[in-house]
């Protein structure tokens, strides 16, 4: 019986790894144009979750936090956008309007610092490096974390037999939740990084 959840605990870790490595092959194998995409849906998740965290049951948007962290990850939004541009409008509305002002910052960005290295003879996509650098960075710091976690999660769940609990069933439940919060992380601590170092520290500090 334990050999048998020994097998499963593994069954279940090893799915895990092979979606992670899957995903880590692609990044690491990706172009220019396919990186700035992953960047463009992580950008666009981030917003949806900070919004979708400060929304009342009402649909109405506390805008005040919105912003306070929508700052945070994304502080070259500071200076195009304040309360009064979303006061009023409801999640969907606040979304959107967050999304294109992001989305059409993170383009002037790319294309500032190509312009930038074709004046200086270098190749361009710096931005696109630098995302896949710091996105293969979050990914392998969040993994290692994650298997520390799940080392733990199942020691914890042997004792589980004590209230007439499958440890195995447990398991796979919790490791589903820690996993999509894994995944939910290496997005996060990416978004953070890269656009902490595309603004200027002046303007960091001013969201601090």
């Amino acid at each position: 019986d334990i050999r048998g959840q020994v097998l499963d605990f593994d069954d279940v870790l090893n799915g895990q790894r092979s979606v992670y490595y899957r995903r880590r092959q692609d990044l690491l194998f990706s172009d220019p144009e396919a990186t700035l995409k992953i960047m463009d849906d992580y950008n666009k998740q981030t917003v949806a979750d900070i919004v979708k965290a400060q929304t009342n049951e009402d649909g109405s948007v506390k805008v005040d936090k919105v912003l306070e962290k929508v700052y945070q990850f994304f502080p070259a939004v500071v200076p195009v956008v304040a309360v009064d541009d979303i006061a009023g409008l409801q999640q969907e509305e606040v979304t959107s309007f967050l999304d294109i002002a992001v989305e059409e910052i993170f383009k002037s960005k790319v294309d500032d610092l190509d312009q930038k290295a074709k004046a200086d003879g270098r190749p361009s996509g710096s931005l696109a490096r630098s995302a896949n650098y710091i996105t293969l960075v979050s990914m392998d710091n969040a993994w290692s974390d994650h298997l520390q976690s799940m080392e733990n999660l199942k020691e914890n769940v042997y004792l589980r037999k004590y209230q007439e609990l499958n440890p195995a069933d447990e398991y796979k439940i919790e490791s589903l939740a820690m996993f999509e919060g894994l995944l939910d992380k290496m997005r996060l601590n990416t978004v953070y990084s890269l656009w902490q170092s595309l603004t200027p520290a002046a303007a960091v500090a001013q969201t601090a």
